[in-house]
């Protein structure tokens, strides 16, 4: 099951501060965890995540619910570690040795693969394309770039939209998706791949004609909405982003696990 990721419209935590607020604390939890060899740290910063998910949803199971199969296949990437890695000090057996290095190289993997995807659909459900776009576009770069961000953000709805539509006719019509074999493979991507990327095309060609009869791109520069205001909860994050950053270097000069 894919989950949902798109932007969820709130009024507490995360959804309240500056759209380059979010996209600085997502860079720092990225440069903290992809810095640093401590599991120390990406325990932390998965667990300041956690937080300032909890924060923003109001509930770690509304926040947790579409993630279970990146949790799932991060506990799957931690027993393949410790399964295949047999060098180093053995701690027990289950038929195979278990070493400290390959709990360690588990936990290292596990937690980072769980962090950066925790941290980008935290970034992606609480953060408005559109206002990303328009302080993207205030920083300089051209609106042209900017806009095909926003419809990068909002196609990912719109082919999960359309995948449901196709599977709700395919049982309609008695038709079961499988990709167990090379034939069903073939089947499923004529049967359903094909129609989704129809409908994407035809959307697609719908946009390009209005954009054309708007005369889309025409002036180099285009009119902006005002400015987004700062609240109190972007100096918190630009506290965490810092706290990030800062422990990360720290716990590297230092050594730690």
């Amino acid at each position: 099951m894919i989950p949902r990721i798109a932007f969820r419209p709130g009024l507490r935590g995360l959804h309240r501060v500056h759209p380059a607020t979010n996209l600085l604390l997502l860079a720092s939890v990225l440069l903290a965890v992809l810095g640093t060899h401590s599991l120390i740290v990406k325990g932390a910063v998965l667990l300041l995540t956690f937080a300032l998910a909890v924060w923003s949803e109001g509930s770690i199971r509304a926040w947790s619910k579409p993630l279970r199969f990146v949790m799932t296949f991060s506990a799957l990437l931690f027993i393949v570690q410790v399964i295949s890695i047999r060098e180093g000090f053995v701690l027990f057996r289950i038929g195979v040795p278990v070493t400290r290095e390959g709990m360690l190289a588990g936990a290292n993997m596990a937690l980072r693969f769980l962090v950066i995807l925790s941290s980008s659909f935290t970034f992606v459900v609480t953060t408005d394309p559109d206002a990303l776009a328009n302080a993207l576009i205030r920083w300089g770069i051209p609106y042209r770039h900017g806009y095909t961000l926003i419809l990068a953000l909002r196609f990912v709805p719109f082919f999960r939209n359309e995948l449901r539509i196709v599977r709700d006719a395919q049982r309609m019509r008695g038709i079961k998706a499988s990709v167990r074999s090379v034939r069903s493979i073939r089947r499923a991507i004529r049967t359903t791949f094909v129609p989704v990327l129809v409908a994407g095309l035809i959307r697609v060609d719908t946009i390009a004609m209005s954009m054309k009869g708007r005369a889309f791109g025409l002036y180099r520069r285009r009119t902006l909405p005002p400015r987004a205001r700062l609240a109190w909860e972007d100096g918190l994050v630009w506290i965490c982003s810092a706290a990030c950053i800062g422990v990360a270097v720290w716990a590297g000069g230092v050594g730690w696990l």
